[in-house]
C-alpha cells in the first residue's frame, strides 16, 4: 500500500460546532526505532498523541501497538515520506473528540468477546476487520466503537482511502465493551490465528516472505489458510504444514491427484499432514 495520496476528505473548518478533528492510527510495531524518533520529535505536536493499549501492565504492548496521533496539516507530506509508514499508517478517523477521549472510547475494541464469555485480543483496525466492525454496528447495539466519530478512513488494497461513516453524538460511551454474536466472532477470529500463524513462519523460515511487504505477510497466511479450511483441514498442525508448503512451493502444490489425495488423508485420519507428506517422500526415493 502507498500513502503518497491522502484521503478524498474535505478541508476541515475552524467555524464548525463542534470542530471536527482528524487523527492518524499508527500501529508502532511496523516502524524502526529511528522512524519512531522523527516521528514524536520532529513531526507530531508534543503530547499529542495516546496510545490506545491503556493496561499498564504491558509496556511492550503500548510501545509496540496502536497510537492516536494528531499531525499537523503542514506535517502530512513528511509523515508519508517517513520508511515504513505505508504499513504503519492503518487509518484517519474525524471526529469532535479531543484525542484523550477518541483514545479510551477506542481502546475497549482491542478485546473482542463472544456470546459465551471467550475473549481475544483484536487488532480492530485492520481494514478487514474495521470493515466487518462497521458492518456489525449497524445491528449490534453492544458495538459502539463508532459512536462520536465522524468518518473513518481505511485503506482499501484496490481502491485506495475509503470511508465509513460514523454514528457521531455529542459524546462516546466511556465504559464498554465489544461483545459480538458468534457467527461473528468466528469470522474475526480468525485474525489472531493469521497473525500468530504469520509470527511463526516469520521465526521459522523468513524466506518464505523474502521480497514481501511486512504488512503484506498476513494476507498471504490468510489465503492459505481460507484453502486449508476448504480442504476440510481442521488442525492446527495440519493448516501450518499445509500453509508452509503453499508458501514455499506456490498454490500449484496441491493441484495433482496425488496431492489431492493426501490431503483427503489428512482431512479424515488420525495422521498429520507432515507425517503423511513425509512417508510418501520417503517411498518415492530411490
Amino acid at each position: 500500500m502507498s500513502t503518497g495520496n491522502l484521503p478524498a476528505w474535505e478541508p476541515l473548518s475552524t467555524l464548525q460546532v463542534p470542530a471536527i478533528k482528524r487523527y492518524a492510527l499508527i500501529e508502532m510495531a511496523q516502524l524502526a526505532v529511528t522512524t519512531r524518533t522523527t516521528l514524536f520529535n520532529e513531526i507530531v505536536d508534543a503530547d499529542h498523541y495516546w496510545s490506545l493499549i491503556k493496561d499498564e501492565r504491558q509496556p511492550h504492548l503500548q510501545r509496540e501497538g496502536p497510537w492516536l496521533l494528531s499531525i499537523p496539516h503542514d506535517q502530512l507530506d513528511q509523515l508519508n515520506q517517513l520508511d515504513g509508514m505505508a504499513c504503519a499508517l492503518l487509518g484517519w478517523i474525524e471526529t469532535p473528540l479531543a484525542g484523550a477521549e477518541l483514545a479510551s472510547h477506542l481502546a475497549p475494541a482491542m478485546i473482542v468477546e463472544n456470546p459465551q464469555k471467550q475473549r481475544a485480543l483484536l487488532r480492530f483496525y485492520l481494514p478487514d476487520v474495521i470493515t466487518q466492525l462497521h458492518e456489525d454496528a449497524l445491528e449490534n447495539s453492544a458495538n459502539v466503537l463508532f459512536s462520536g466519530v465522524t468518518r473513518w478512513w481505511y485503506q482499501d488494497t484496490t481502491m485506495g482511502w475509503v470511508a465509513l461513516e460514523g454514528q457521531a453524538s455529542p459524546g462516546c460511551v466511556s465504559q464498554w465493551q465489544l461483545v459480538v454474536d458468534e457467527a461473528r466472532w468466528q469470522s474475526l477470529h480468525g485474525e489472531p490465528e493469521v497473525m500468530q500463524l504469520t509470527a511463526e513462519l516469520v521465526d521459522f523460515s523468513p524466506s518464505l516472505f523474502e521480497g514481501i511487504c511486512h504488512c503484506e505477510r498476513p494476507r498471504h497466511v490468510a489465503k492459505a489458510l481460507v484453502q486449508a479450511d476448504h480442504h476440510g483441514l481442521t488442525a492446527t498442525a495440519d493448516k501450518r504444514t499445509f500453509v508452509y508448503v503453499q508458501l514455499s512451493q506456490g498454490s500449484d502444490a496441491w493441484a495433482s491427484e496425488e496431492m489431492q489425495r493426501l490431503l483427503q488423508r489428512a482431512a479424515s485420519d488420525e495422521t498429520t499432514l507432515a507425517e503423511i507428506l513425509a512417508t510418501t517422500y520417503q517411498q518415492d526415493e530411490p
